[in-house]
């Protein structure tokens, strides 16, 4: 078995490729879309991941992204390790961990102090990170609320459906929101006008904005479909905001199910219970991050990463 760098990896392979990717998480990276964060953002490593490959095809994969992060000490790069994932017929044969211990070595060798990753606590995979030295060090609150059925008006007053022009606002808003934060706070510049061109985010169905004075104001970031409207990202120094933000979200949800959940659960502060949400961090989701070559405990990592703070940021956006 081989492992093997992106640029390393022959285009014929994409097929595997997508087979490893779509059986673990019913999506796939298009090399169009990899080379358009590579060629407009630095957000991915040089070599982009990890691939195992056995007998010509594709069995493991490992994506990696070098992360801007702010700890209570200073800002530093961290790896976000994505997309660990091996075919199901190769299972149990080690191919995960020799990916990972791949990626940790070459993330060594760039410089890097930490790793991180998003897993849930429920899959096998969570005891391979703990024995690589990963310990949990945040879960993202949820709060969730179901309406009365009957039929409601959309807040439309200084609030609208986002627009492909919004995109540069609405990268300085999250600038300026960030700002003296911790954690997830600073993001590659272009970040949502690149998601944009890539197809990954559609302005119109997917962020609202508010205005002031005609200008973009704050923004809220959702997924929706006839089952539930979900809220990961609210940005805007603005009460009045958040509260026609929340209206217009809850006017869209057509069964009533709303739910807020990450960052824009602590953007929201005590009004998601003024308003009738019930709110835990009692996810089986979560962060897990390791320091290369220091045994950390959870506690000591969870303190140098500061995710227990006020000022920790981490919206659904900054899932990886």
């Amino acid at each position: 078995m081989k492992l093997l760098g992106y640029d390393e990896l022959p285009v014929s392979y994409d097929p595997g490729r997508a087979l490893v990717s779509l059986a673990a998480f019913g999506e796939f990276h298009h090399r169009r879309t990899i080379d358009l964060w590579r060629r407009r953002t630095s957000l991915l490593a040089d070599y982009v991941g990890v691939f195992a490959v056995d007998h010509g095809a594709v069995v493991g994969q490992a994506f990696v992204e070098r992360i801007a992060y702010t700890f209570p000490h200073g800002t530093e790069t961290v790896s976000g390790v994505a997309g660990v994932s091996t075919r199901l017929d190769h299972a149990r044969a080690g191919i995960a961990r020799r990916i990972l211990e791949e990626v940790h070595r070459r993330e060594r060798e760039a410089g890097i102090d930490y790793a991180t990753l998003w897993t849930n606590r429920s899959w096998g995979a969570h005891r391979l990170y703990e024995e690589l030295g990963y310990r949990d060090v945040y879960v993202p609150p949820l709060a969730v609320r179901i309406l009365p059925s009957r039929r409601r008006r959309p807040h439309r007053t200084r609030v609208r459906p986002g627009r492909t022009s919004d995109l540069l606002e609405v990268e300085r808003l999250h600038a300026r929101f960030g700002e003296g934060r911790w954690g997830f706070a600073q993001r590659p510049d272009g970040f949502a006008r690149v998601a944009a061109a890539g197809g990954e985010l559609r302005p119109r169905e997917e962020i609202l904005v508010a205005l002031d004075r005609g200008r973009p104001s704050g923004y809220a970031m959702f997924s929706a479909d006839r089952n539930r409207t979900i809220c990961g990202e609210l940005v805007t120094r603005s009460a009045s905001d958040r509260t026609r933000l929340t209206a217009s979200l809850e006017a869209r949800a057509q069964t009533g199910l709303v739910a807020f959940r990450d960052g824009a659960v602590d953007a929201m502060g005590p009004g998601l219970r003024r308003r009738g949400y019930v709110v835990a961090s009692a996810g089986w989701f979560g962060l897990m991050a390791t320091a290369f070559g220091r045994k950390r405990g959870r506690a000591e990592l969870v303190r140098e990463f500061g995710t227990r703070d006020p000022r920790f940021l981490c919206f659904t956006g900054d899932r990886f």
